[in-house]
């Protein structure tokens, strides 16, 4: 399965918010500006997890948030004459109606805030939530700072997950014209912590198997784009202290997660997990594919 996403549709989270403005932007800005087309939907989801006793405040409110998305809508449509734009108000739980709105040909963006101080608060954060159970890929994208970024970073594994992601990074890299640093973090089994340190030629040929996984990920992406300019990486060490390193000056990181069964689905993996609680530049998340 292959996400390019060039001419998809996107979904946009709209309250009117920083982090919902940094996504809007955001997307606005991968569309170049919208000179090339496509279709962008901004979606206004009236949180009714906790109902309201006032059924004409209810009344009201929804009236005052359909009015503040036309407007949304009708200023991007000015701006940008040749995106579609659409308004979509819904009512219900915010996840649950993104998660119904994400598929394979759509990405879906949501804002956060900056990570500062204590992650704890950020566990159940709704790109967290999301990403863990959507159909298809997440853009979450913290409030913008005033640096350039450049490059698009993507984690590779060797899994089906990753594999979509380097699919995905790939396809934005050759389409922004930036480059594409691949990554790929590997330890030494956790048999060796505790005891004795492995031997030279031991870790020569596990990092020989790694550099293997690395280069065979990458191969189709050369290939597809012959002339994208790829930077691969081998680091011994955590996934997720040398993805956030190379993400802090890049425009982009993108990673696959590989997806849980059951009702731990709506949990990211680990290494997803701790980077979007720590994140700091605009990210994706690329779900498993479908076998």
């Amino acid at each position: 399965m292959t996400h390019t996403l060039t001419r998809s549709q996107t979904v946009v989270a709209w309250d009117g918010s920083e982090p919902a403005r940094a996504a809007l932007d955001w997307s606005l800005a991968r569309s170049s500006g919208g000179s090339s087309g496509g279709e962008l939907t901004l979606v206004r989801i009236l949180d009714r997890t906790v109902s309201s006793a006032d059924y004409f405040t209810e009344e009201s409110a929804t009236e005052r948030a359909r009015e503040v998305l036309k407007d949304a809508v009708d200023r991007v449509s000015a701006r940008y004459p040749t995106l579609t734009v659409h308004a979509d108000l819904r009512s219900g739980d915010p996840i649950t109606e993104l998660r119904a709105l994400s598929g394979t040909d759509t990405l879906v963006v949501v804002g956060t805030h900056r990570r500062r101080g204590s992650t704890l608060r950020y566990e159940w954060s709704m790109g967290a939530r999301l990403a863990g159970s959507a159909h298809g890929p997440i853009a979450i994208i913290p409030e913008g700072d005033s640096k350039h970024h450049s490059g698009i970073v993507v984690g590779v594994d060797g899994s089906a997950a990753s594999n979509a992601a380097v699919d995905f990074a790939a396809a934005e890299a050759d389409r922004t014209g930036q480059e594409l640093h691949a990554i790929h973090a590997w330890q030494e089994p956790l048999v060796w912590r505790d005891t004795t340190e492995p031997d030279a030629q031991f870790l020569q040929t596990l990092e020989s198997s790694h550099r293997r996984i690395l280069d065979e990920a990458l191969l189709a992406a050369s290939r597809r784009y012959p002339a994208l300019g790829i930077r691969a990486s081998l680091v011994r060490g955590a996934p997720q202290s040398a993805l956030l390193d190379a993400a802090r000056g890049a425009a982009l990181l993108v990673i696959g997660d590989h997806g849980l069964k059951g009702m731990s689905k709506m949990l990211l993996g680990s290494v997803s997990h701790s980077i979007v609680l720590n994140i700091q530049s605009p990210m994706v998340v690329i779900p498993a594919p479908h076998a």
